[in-house]
């Protein structure tokens, strides 16, 4: 029973995560912003999803799986984050200034 409450509240606290960071994906609007915002997100929102399972799920062959692809993440997520961002500075994207904010 407790088992599964923490499962259970795992998996919703990682959708939350998600759904916060849809929501500031789209209250942003500089692309550096949304790159950093979507790779916390992600990473954070799909940790704590994969964590729920494996504690529903016990020990088992299933969770040594969902081991191996956390930490798959874990490695990879960073790195794509600061590939994208990077090839976009190096591309000579910059962040606009708007007009209110010249003002001030």
């Amino acid at each position: 029973m407790i088992q599964q409450l923490i499962g259970h509240g795992a998996i919703l606290l990682g959708l939350l995560f998600i759904a916060t960071g849809i929501y500031s994906v789209l209250a942003y609007r500089e692309f550096y912003s949304r790159v950093v915002i979507t790779a916390k997100v992600d990473t954070v929102g799909f940790i704590t999803v994969l964590l729920g399972i494996m504690v529903l799920q016990g020990f088992s062959f299933f969770t040594a799986k969902v081991l191996i692809i956390l930490v798959f993440e874990m490695l990879t997520a960073p790195m794509s984050t600061h590939a994208i961002a990077h090839s976009a500075y190096i591309a000579g994207y910059r962040v606009e200034r708007e007009a209110d904010d010249e003002q001030h």
